[in-house]
């Protein structure tokens, strides 16, 4: 459910409006759709541990939006909408079905002239019960290890992470991993190829003829640093081209490049282990 800005300009009482940010301090607060409410991509994280939160706490931050089970949420989000896509995979998984994206985030939405207003938006809190989650789209590392060379593997980071050049994207440049490369057989198609420079996502013709040399049949597993943008990756799969096994490893780079003993390519190396 790509939603154009035009559809959403003249929707917009009728949707829930949700901006999900990286640092709501500089996008939010300095202006956001109107009617939009924020949520703090962290809200989806849990408080103890490197894991999703609760269904309870999810219930909570979802019910003080003001949503409801039943409402049609349109997401967005600031850093070229990755985290409107990182969200729509994570509330999937938690059992809200009526899900939209605003296709190009607030860029297009400002590049097509629409209004926005600085204000928080004072919103009725209601009640909301998420389901336990259905994680059959996420691998954990674990799994992942044990079938390094069964599955195939799409790597969402940008080239100069891929090869190693680099361990962190320029945005993300203090939180630095002690290995470089990517997880070996991985195939590198950075996310920002599956969009226009308007930020909307792609045709699907187009993208179509970036993954032609997939194999539909294979398992697919994406990742890249922390999830966020291997989710673009995942919905253009699943919910614009159908392929019907692929899974999210939101572990990501992160996790696997700080991990000892695991096997690293990159181009500078030689052999497929890390080495101390």
């Amino acid at each position: 459910m790509l939603i154009d800005a035009e559809w959403l300009y003249k929707n917009l009482k009728d949707v829930k409006i949700v901006e999900v940010d990286f640092n709501p301090k500089i996008s939010y607060y300095e202006g956001h759709i109107p009617s939009a409410v924020l949520i703090n991509w962290r809200d989806f994280l849990n408080d103890s541990s490197r894991d999703f939160a609760s269904p309870e706490k999810l219930s909570k931050i979802l019910g003080n939006a003001g949503i409801s089970e039943e409402d049609f949420v349109v997401l967005y989000s600031d850093m070229n909408n990755r985290y409107a896509f990182y969200a729509y995979w994570v509330l999937k998984a938690y059992g809200h079905s009526n899900l939209g994206i605003l296709n190009g985030g607030i860029y297009k939405w400002l590049k097509d002239g629409y209004p926005i207003e600085s204000d928080n938006v004072m919103v009725k809190k209601r009640e909301y019960k998420a389901k336990k989650p259905d994680w059959s789209s996420r691998i954990l590392v674990w799994e992942l290890l044990s079938k390094l060379r069964q599955v195939t593997l799409i790597d969402a980071r940008s080239r100069e992470e891929y090869e190693g050049l680099v361990t962190a994207p320029p945005e993300h440049k203090c939180e630095q991993t002690q290995m470089s490369g990517h997880i070996p057989g991985a195939i590198n198609i950075p996310w920002t190829s599956l969009l226009n420079d308007d930020e909307t996502v792609k045709s699907k013709d187009e993208l179509e003829k970036v993954f032609s040399a997939i194999d539909k049949s294979k398992e697919i597993v994406v990742y890249c640093r922390t999830g966020a943008r291997a989710s673009v990756v995942w919905y253009v799969l699943k919910e614009i081209l159908s392929y019907k096994n692929v899974r999210l490893y939101d572990g990501s780079w992160v996790e696997y490049g700080n991990m000892v003993g695991v096997p690293v390519e990159s181009s500078n190396s030689k052999d497929n282990q890390n080495e101390s």
